[in-house]
């Protein structure tokens, strides 16, 4: 994949110092309704997850910043805590940070460093035994990271924009 242009990285160092203050685990603080979340342990894997739900992540924002052991990605999450069953609202989406640290090895399953390729992401989930956080995308694709011990930081880059339609699931 490419690398990053230098003040992309810096912005991303900038703001995983900012969030490392916070503290405590999964912590929701909405100041003009932005998420800051640090998730520490399995469960607070599936809070992430559920957030994240639905999030599109261009090829581009994906990196591995091997002499730091972590993992970045730049997300376009759906809104899910502030959307309604109101089909009439309208949806909301917000460009997010997520950091993983602690990671010690990284591996995918048919993604490409086409700057112009976006993924959905389905889900995260959290192999306490294999200590492992597997990021599934729709069509397959999948992130798998090898890590020392659950560090995750969100945090909400911008404040919501207008999206154009509510992600809609089939019931299983």
């Amino acid at each position: 994949m490419p690398l990053w242009t230098a003040s992309w990285v810096s912005v991303v160092r900038i703001w995983s110092g900012l969030i490392d203050t916070l503290g405590g685990r999964v912590g929701l603080m909405t100041g003009h309704n932005r998420l800051k979340l640090k998730a520490v342990a399995a469960e607070d894997v599936e809070v992430v997850s559920a957030l994240l739900q639905d999030g599109l992540v261009a090829a581009a924002d994906l990196r591995y910043l091997a002499e730091e052991a972590c993992f970045v990605m730049l997300v376009n999450r759906y809104c899910w805590e502030q959307s309604s069953a109101d089909d009439a609202a309208q949806p909301q989406r917000c460009m997010c940070g997520l950091k993983v640290s602690a990671v010690t090895q990284v591996r995918q399953r048919g993604l490409t460093d086409q700057t112009n390729q976006f993924y959905n992401l389905l889900s995260i989930t959290y192999e306490e035994a294999m200590k492992r956080l597997t990021f599934t995308f729709s069509d397959g694709y999948g992130i798998r990271l090898a890590v020392d011990e659950v560090a995750m930081l969100l945090q909400d880059m911008a404040d919501p924009h207008p999206g154009f339609v509510r992600p809609q699931h089939s019931d299983v």
